[in-house]
């Protein structure tokens, strides 16, 4: 039981209550909408801890990967059902291998949420708060937690389309004036394969009519699927300031499918060290951009199916990345498309 187990479990409930906090036992966290005690309330914020499925084998086992990833799906399906308007799921995770595979905002996606933030985590931050293990012989001591984020979620809105518009850091908070300006687009789209081990990107430069005036692609090495993406970002801004269309008065959108990789674009703060080199070159990209086009760049989120002729070449050009592990990158402009 949690008293036999941890040796604090007894005064820490007795303080809870002392508090007034309602203390809930044997609350199965795939399940809980429908708990008699939960399923008629709304919550500001539910926090669900270092998620873990259990120890049946090597955490980069695939099976374990993908029993962790069920437990966290199932718990966003059922966290979403007890939000209040505008309550968020905060889940404190390791972002380094192999935790990293479990792909937090995918599953999120799937269920609807959308990543609002994404923020280093400090047990400083949190007085009092001890982390324990769940297994083993050593199961009252504290475990590793360095390394490890909080994943804060939102309901995703009716739209689409979540864009940057109005957001406070520096060099994206512009007047909107520019809408009515001829728009351009880059749609871009990473994809990484477990077996075999593959990554690539792709993307569509679309011009204000919705014509196709060039493709480019890339395979990777295999990586994080936000991380490509990215990668993929930064590419689409270097091959859109080589185009006909980086001219004055045009309007661009970056669209990309990874909500994770726009926040660290727009955020100054709590990004991984990792991108730091990335982050710098798509900030000086977009500068040099906006200086000759006299209109801000939009880098916007979209979780759409493939449902046009644009989104349908970005998929099929992406798969091509990945099958081809030596192809360099490639840049075809519209007259050698032939897709």
């Amino acid at each position: 039981s949690l008293i036999n187990t941890y040796k604090k479990a007894t005064i820490n409930l007795v303080q809870l209550r002392v508090l007034g906090a309602t203390v809930l036992h044997e609350v199965d966290a795939r399940r809980m909408k429908d708990h008699p005690l939960l399923k008629c309330r709304k919550f500001d914020c539910i926090v669900y801890n270092f998620p873990h499925a259990g120890f049946y084998g090597s955490e980069d086992n695939p099976d374990m990967i993908n029993m962790h990833q069920g437990l966290v799906h199932d718990f966003f399906s059922n966290a979403r059902c007890l939000l209040r308007h505008n309550g968020q799921i905060h889940i404190t995770h390791k972002t380094k291998p192999p935790y990293s595979s479990w792909n937090l905002e995918v599953l999120a996606r799937n269920n609807s949420l959308l990543l609002k933030e994404c923020v280093p985590f400090d047990i400083k931050d949190y007085p009092f708060y001890e982390n324990k293990r769940g297994h083993g012989s050593t199961i009252d001591e504290p475990f590793d937690w360095r390394d490890s984020c909080t994943f804060k979620f939102i309901i995703e809105p009716l739209s689409p389309c979540i864009c940057s518009y109005n957001h406070s850091s520096s060099y994206f908070n512009q007047p909107s004036s520019h809408f009515n300006q001829p728009r351009v687009k880059f749609i871009v789209k990473a994809v990484v394969r477990h077996y075999p081990r593959a990554a690539g990107y792709a993307g569509v430069l679309v011009d204000e009519n919705h014509s196709t005036q060039a493709i480019l692609t890339k395979p990777l090495p295999h990586m994080d699927v936000d991380v490509a993406e990215l990668l993929a970002v930064k590419s689409a801004l270097h091959m859109f300031e080589k185009s006909h269309l980086c001219r004055t008065n045009v309007a661009l959108d970056i669209q990309s499918s990874s909500s994770l990789a726009v926040s660290w674009i727009r955020s100054h703060f709590g990004n991984p060290r990792e991108l730091y080199a990335d982050l710098q070159e798509i900030a000086m990209a977009y500068n040099r951009i906006q200086n000759r086009i006299q209109n801000p760049i939009e880098f916007c989120y979209s979780n759409r199916a493939y449902g046009d002729e644009h989104d349908h070449i970005v998929h099929k050009v992406h798969q091509l990345a990945v099958e081809a592990m030596d192809m360099p990158e490639t840049y075809w402009p519209r007259d050698n498309i032939g897709i």
